[in-house]
C-alpha cells in the first residue's frame, strides 16, 4: 500500500467488485455510491478520495470539472493539488505544509461528488480545521440529521431555532413510532396547530430520534400549503418527485395521478422508511402520496385538522408551556442572568406561546438589547388596555396592528403567516366570521355565541366555526360540554387587525349589541330580585325551587362566565349592557363571587347614571350595598345603602325607602353603632305596618332583637324586650311562611335562652335554626348556630364539644369566605383555650381574630383588644415564650412584647 492509499483494496477491480456484489442483492444504480464510498473508506481510503474513487472519477477530471464550475481560466486547478487535498493534513513533519482545502472548495467537491461537504472529512480532518470550520462541520451534521442511513428526502429543513422543550408531545409521538415500530401502532399521523406553532420542529425531531430505526432512510416533502409566493404542490408533482427519489427511471414514469399513486404504493410495498410531508394544505393534497405500506412511518404536518383524511392518527400541537417559552426567550435573545423576569412574561403572554412570535421578537432584542424587552412589555400593558376598550373607543390607528408588528424581523412576519391561511379561506361570508374573532369578547366561542355576534342562524354558525377550526385558525377547548373551541391571542390579534382594515367602524358595536341581547335574554330566565324583595332574605331571594329553565340558564351563565364579562366590558353604556351587568352581578353574588360581582354592579351603577335612571340606580346600590355587607366591607356598604335611601326618599318609593333602611341598620348593627341601627329598624317597622307589608315587619322585629340582645352589658339592652321581638318575628315568618326568617329568629332564641341558663331549650332553638340553615343553604346561618351550639357545650362544661363545634364553624366560615363568621369562631375558640389552661394558644387566637375585626372597621375590636391584653399579661406572669408567628401579630397590632 502507498502512503495515500493506493491498494488493490479499492482499485478499478475491487470496486467493480463490489458493485457487482451490491447489483446482485437488487439495490439500483443510483442507491450504490454511498455504499462504495463508505466500504473503500473502511478498507483504509481517506473520505475525499473515497469518494472520487466511488463516482468512478481521476484527479485530472475532478480538477477540469473544478474548473468549469468555479469559472476561474486565470488560476485553473491542476490533478496535483486534488491529489494534495486528499492526503491533508498527511503525517508529521513536511507533509503538513499540503494546501488545506478550503469550508468552499470541500462544498465544491461535494456537488461533483454527489454528496454533502461533511461527507468528505474524517476525525484526522477535524484535528487540524480551523474552529469556524469545525463549527460549520457540526452545523452541517445536524441540518442533514445523518445517521448510519441515508437520508432520500427533499431537503430536510434545518433547525435554525433550537428545540426546546414540548415534552409532551415527544413522549406521545415518541409511543407512536414505537407502536409502529412493534407493528402495534398505525402508519399515518397528523401533527395540526397554528401558524408558527412549531409543527415542523417538532417533526424534524422525531427524524432526528428515529431515522435509524427505518433502513430503507427518510423522505421530507414540503408541499408548501402555506408558503408565501409560492403554489400549494400538486399531488402529482409530488408523486413524480417521490418516484424519482426511490430510484424510479423518469422514463417509465407515467404520467396520469393514478398510475402514479399505484406505481409509489407498488414501489414502497416492502420498504421501512420514515416519511414527512410537511406543509399540507388539505386531504386531498396528501391522500394519494400515502405509500400503503406497514413498514413505513408517515408524519404529516398541517395547519387545518384533515378531517377527510380517514385512518390518520391526530395530534394537536398547542401553544408551548409558559416556563419553555421563557427558556426559548432567553436563550434566542441571550438574556443575561438577571433578565427583568416579569417584562418577558408580559412579552410572551402577548407571543402566545408560538414559538415563532417568540423568535422573531427575540432576535429583536438580541440585537438592541435588554432595554428592548422591558420597552416591549411597557408597550404590550397599553395596547392591551386600548383593546380592552368598546368598539366606539378605538382611534384611526388600529392597536391590533401595533401589537401584531412587533413579530416581525426582516421581512418575515407572524403575521403574513396568518395571512395565507385567511385568504385561502373559501368564501367572503367565513372570513367575515373569522375578523369577528378580533371581537369577541372570551377566549371559547360556541356556534351559540357566534350566531347572534354574526347575525345567523344557530346551524349556520355551526357550520362557519367548524370550518374556521378545520383550517387551523380555532384549537378545541380544554373543558366544558359541546362543540367549544378556543380563540388564540395571536388569532385574535390577526383577526382583530383585518377587522380594522376590512369592515365598516359601525359593525363591531353592532355585531356586540346583538351578542349583549342574546346574553340578556339568557340572563333574564335567572332574573334577579328588587331591593323590596331581596331585603331581609337569603341571598337567592324570595320564590319556590327554580324550574328546568332556570337551572339551565343559571348553568349557562356560570359555562359562559367569562364571556358575559367581556361583553359588559366592550358593551358600550346601553341599558341593555346595564341590566346584564345587573343579572349576572346578581347571581355571581349569591354563589360567593364577590369581587367580579362588586365590578359588575359599578358597571351596572355607572351606566344608570349615565341614563338618568335613578330607578335602576338605587336598586344598583342596594345590590352593591348587599354585597359589601356580605364581604364584610361594612363602612362601604353603608354608604352604599344611605344613598339609595336618598334615592328612594326622591322617588318617594316607600318599597325601596324600607329595604335601604334595612340595609343600612344591619351594616350598622354588625360594626357595633346600635343606636343608629335600631332607629333605621324601628323606622323599617313603621314603613311595613303602613303598607301591612309583613315581611318587612317581621324582619326589621328580629334587627331589633338582635340589638337588644347584643346591647345587653353596658349599652341598655334588655333581654326581655329581644326574646319578644323574637317571639314576633318568629310569628310573622311562620305566617308567611319565610324560611330564611324563621332560622335566624330560632338562632336568637336561642341565644337568649342560652344567655338565660336554659340550655336544653337553647339547644333545641339552635338545632331546628341549624336544620334549617342546612335545608336552605344558608352558609352563614350554619356558621352562627354551630357556634351557638359550641357556647352551650362550654356552658355545660364539655370542652371536647365545645371545641369541635367551634372548629367545624371555623371551617365553614374559612371555605364561604366568611371573615365576620371566621373572627367570631377565633374569638371563641381563644376563650375556650383561655378555660382549658392553654399557655400561648389564646394570644395565637385573639391575635387572629382582632386583625380581622379592625379590618373590618368593628367597634368589638375595642373588646377584643383587651381580651388579648389580658391574656399576654397572663403570658408574661407564667413567661410563656410565644411563637415567632405570635409575636409578629402582635407587633402589628402595637403591642410591647
Amino acid at each position: 500500500m502507498s502512503q495515500n492509499g493506493e491498494a488493490e483494496d479499492f482499485g478499478v477491480e475491487a470496486r467493480k467488485e463490489l458493485r457487482r456484489i451490491l447489483l446482485g442483492i437488487g439495490l439500483r444504480e443510483n442507491e450504490l455510491l454511498a455504499l462504495i464510498a463508505a466500504e473503500l473508506r473502511h478498507r483504509g481510503c481517506r473520505p475525499r478520495k473515497a469518494w472520487r474513487l466511488a463516482n468512478d472519477l481521476t484527479q485530472q477530471e475532478v480538477a477540469e470539472e473544478l474548473n468549469r464550475l468555479t469559472g476561474k481560466p486565470t488560476a485553473p486547478m491542476k490533478a496535483s493539488r486534488i491529489s494534495e487535498y486528499e492526503s491533508w493534513p498527511g503525517p508529521e513533519g513536511k507533509g503538513r505544509n499540503r494546501p488545506r482545502p478550503t469550508l468552499e472548495m470541500m462544498k465544491n467537491l461535494a456537488a461533483i461528488y454527489r454528496t454533502s461537504w461533511d461527507q468528505l472529512v474524517d476525525v484526522e480532518d477535524l484535528t487540524c480545521m480551523p474552529s469556524s470550520d469545525v463549527k460549520a462541520f457540526r452545523d452541517a451534521v445536524a441540518a442533514n440529521c445523518t445517521t448510519v442511513h441515508t437520508a432520500i428526502g427533499g431537503g430536510l429543513p434545518a433547525g435554525l431555532v433550537p428545540f426546546v422543550g414540548r415534552a409532551k408531545p415527544q413522549q406521545q409521538l415518541r409511543e407512536r413510532v414505537e407502536a409502529h415500530l412493534n407493528r402495534t401502532g398505525p402508519p399515518v399521523h397528523v401533527i395540526n396547530g397554528l401558524a408558527g406553532v412549531g409543527k415542523t420542529a417538532l417533526a424534524r425531531s422525531v427524524v432526528q430520534n428515529f431515522a435509524e430505526h427505518y433502513p430503507d432512510g427518510v423522505i421530507w416533502e414540503n408541499l408548501r400549503g402555506h408558503t408565501d409566493g409560492r403554489p400549494p404542490r400538486t399531488p402529482e408533482g409530488v408523486l413524480e418527485q417521490l418516484l424519482l427519489r426511490i430510484g424510479v427511471l423518469p422514463e417509465t414514469i407515467e404520467t396520469d395521478i393514478a398510475q402514479r399513486a399505484a406505481r409509489w404504493r407498488r414501489e414502497m410495498r416492502d420498504r421501512r422508511m420514515l416519511i414527512v410531508f410537511d406543509n399540507v394544505l388539505e386531504s386531498t393534497q396528501v391522500r394519494a402520496l400515502l405509500p400503503d405500506a406497514r413498514g413505513c412511518f408517515v408524519l404529516i404536518t398541517s395547519r387545518h385538522k384533515l378531517t377527510a383524511l380517514s385512518g390518520s392518527v391526530p395530534l394537536q400541537l398547542d401553544a408551548m408551556e409558559p416556563l419553555e417559552s421563557e427558556e426559548m426567550l432567553v436563550e434566542l435573545a441571550h438574556l443575561p442572568a438577571d433578565y427583568d423576569v416579569e417584562a418577558a412574561r408580559r412579552v410572551l403572554r402577548a407571543a402566545g406561546g408560538l414559538p415563532l412570535a417568540i423568535r422573531l421578537i427575540a432576535g429583536q432584542i438580541a440585537h438592541h438589547g435588554p432595554d428592548l424587552l422591558s420597552a416591549a412589555a411597557a408597550e404590550f400593558m397599553r395596547l392591551a388596555e386600548r383593546m380592552r376598550q368598546g368598539p366606539e373607543e378605538t382611534s384611526e390607528e388600529s392597536v391590533a396592528e401595533r401589537a401584531l408588528d412587533y413579530f416581525s424581523a426582516e421581512g418575515e412576519t407572524l403575521r403574513a403567516a396568518f395571512e395565507l391561511s385567511y385568504k385561502r379561506l373559501p368564501d367572503p361570508e367565513l372570513q367575515r366570521a373569522v375578523r369577528l374573532l378580533g371581537w369577541f369578547p372570551s377566549t371559547e366561542i360556541t356556534a351559540e355565541t357566534l350566531a347572534p355576534m354574526a347575525g345567523v342562524t344557530q346551524a349556520q354558525a355551526y357550520g362557519l366555526i367548524r370550518q374556521i377550526f378545520e383550517v387551523g385558525l380555532l384549537d378545541p377547548a380544554e373543558t366544558g360540554p359541546g362543540q367549544r373551541y378556543r380563540i388564540h391571542d395571536v388569532t385574535r390579534l390577526f383577526a382583530r387587525v383585518q377587522a380594522d382594515a376590512e369592515d365598516a367602524q359601525s359593525e363591531h358595536p353592532a355585531a356586540v349589541g346583538r351578542l349583549v341581547r342574546h346574553c340578556l335574554r339568557v340572563a333574564g330566565q335567572v332574573g334577579a330580585p328588587r331591593p323590596y324583595e331581596a331585603a331581609g332574605s337569603f341571598p337567592k331571594g324570595p320564590g319556590g325551587d327554580p324550574s328546568g329553565a332556570t337551572l339551565r340558564a343559571q348553568d349557562w351563565l356560570n359555562r359562559e362566565r367569562e364571556l358575559l364579562l367581556g361583553c359588559i366590558r366592550v358593551g358600550g353604556s346601553e341599558a341593555d349592557t346595564g341590566e346584564l351587568a345587573r343579572l349576572l352581578g346578581a347571581h355571581l353574588s349569591e354563589l360567593g363571587h364577590w369581587s367580579d360581582a362588586r365590578w359588575l354592579f359599578v358597571r351596572a351603577l355607572a351606566i344608570a347614571r349615565g341614563n338618568n335612571d335613578r330607578t335602576t340606580e338605587c336598586d344598583v346600590l342596594f345590590d352593591l350595598g348587599s354585597v359589601y355587607r356580605r364581604s364584610c366591607d361594612y363602612d362601604t356598604a353603608a354608604k352604599c345603602f344611605e344613598e339609595a335611601h336618598t334615592i328612594s326618599i326622591e322617588l318617594d318609593d316607600a318599597l325601596r325607602m324600607a329595604a335601604s333602611l334595612w340595609g343600612y341598620a344591619e351594616v350598622r348593627r354588625h360594626i357595633g353603632d346600635f343606636d343608629r341601627a335600631r332607629s333605621a329598624y324601628a323606622d323599617v317597622v313603621g314603613i311595613a305596618r303602613r303598607l301591612e307589608h309583613r315581611k318587612f315587619e317581621g324582619d326589621a322585629l328580629r334587627g331589633l332583637g338582635h340589638i337588644e340582645r347584643m346591647s345587653v352589658d353596658d349599652k341598655g339592652g334588655d333581654l326581655e324586650i329581644a326574646h319578644g321581638y323574637y317571639l314576633d318575628s318568629l310569628r310573622i315568618a311562620t305566617e308567611i311562611g319565610d324560611p330564611y326568617s324563621l332560622g335566624w329568629s330560632l338562632w336568637g332564641l336561642g341565644f337568649v335562652s342560652r344567655v338565660s341558663g336554659e340550655y336544653l331549650t337553647a339547644r333545641g332553638h339552635l338545632e331546628k335554626a341549624h336544620a334549617i340553615s342546612l335545608e336552605m343553604n344558608d352558609r352563614i346561618l350554619q356558621v352562627d348556630t354551630l357556634r351557638g351550639l359550641g357556647h352551650i357545650e362550654r356552658a355545660v362544661g364539655d370542652l371536647d364539644a365545645a371545641q369541635e363545634y367551634y372548629s367545624d364553624s371555623l371551617d365553614r366560615a374559612r371555605r364561604n369566605r366568611d371573615p365576620h363568621g371566621e373572627a367570631d369562631a377565633l374569638r371563641s375558640l381563644a376563650d375556650l383555650a383561655l378555660i382549658a389552661g392553654s399557655q400561648w394558644r389564646p394570644c395565637d387566637l385573639y391575635c387572629k381574630a382582632l386583625l380581622l375585626y379592625e379590618s373590618m372597621g368593628m367597634m368589638l375590636a375595642d373588646q377584643v383588644r383587651g381580651e388579648l391584653a389580658e391574656a399576654l399579661e397572663r403570658c408574661k406572669r407564667k413567661r410563656v415564650k410565644l411563637p415567632a408567628r405570635v409575636q409578629e401579630d402582635l407587633h402589628r397590632l402595637g403591642f410591647e412584647i
